[in-house]
């Protein structure tokens, strides 16, 4: 079964447009016969492929704020993600890496897109 990312909404926020893209990556990619995405706003509704989606899979959550929205509706969907990733927590390990803004996340948070990918694909994840 392939490996479920899924990133915050985060829309009008920098750092939502960033976990989107880092998503995007590993989605529509070289890994896209090993990853796909699911749509947050599916599990806040019950769907049940979703919900079945999120329990039998490996997941990874990309979130660009503390609230932690993707996280914490993949476990109330009754999903354990297998990595918990925070954007701003990449960022600080690789400050040159800031996105610009969020209809132009430049160069800088393109890159921290891909850090974010390299962090996933690097990760042992055996659930």
């Amino acid at each position: 079964m392939k490996k479920v990312v899924i990133p915050c909404s985060g829309i009008g926020k920098a750092f939502g447009a960033v976990a989107r893209e880092a998503t995007y990556l590993l989605t529509d990619s070289d890994h896209s016969n090993e990853y796909v995405t699911i749509c947050l706003p599916l599990l806040m509704t019950d769907d049940v492929e979703s919900k079945q989606r999120v329990t039998e899979s490996n997941v990874y959550t990309v979130d660009g704020c503390p609230k932690r929205c993707a996280s914490i509706l993949v476990r109330h969907a009754g999903g354990k993600p297998v990595m918990e990733i925070m954007t701003p927590k990449v960022l600080a390990a690789n400050k040159e890496h800031k996105p610009e803004t969020v209809l132009n996340i430049g160069d800088g948070g393109q890159l921290l897109a891909t850090d974010i990918v390299n962090l996933i694909l690097n990760h042992g994840d055996d659930k």
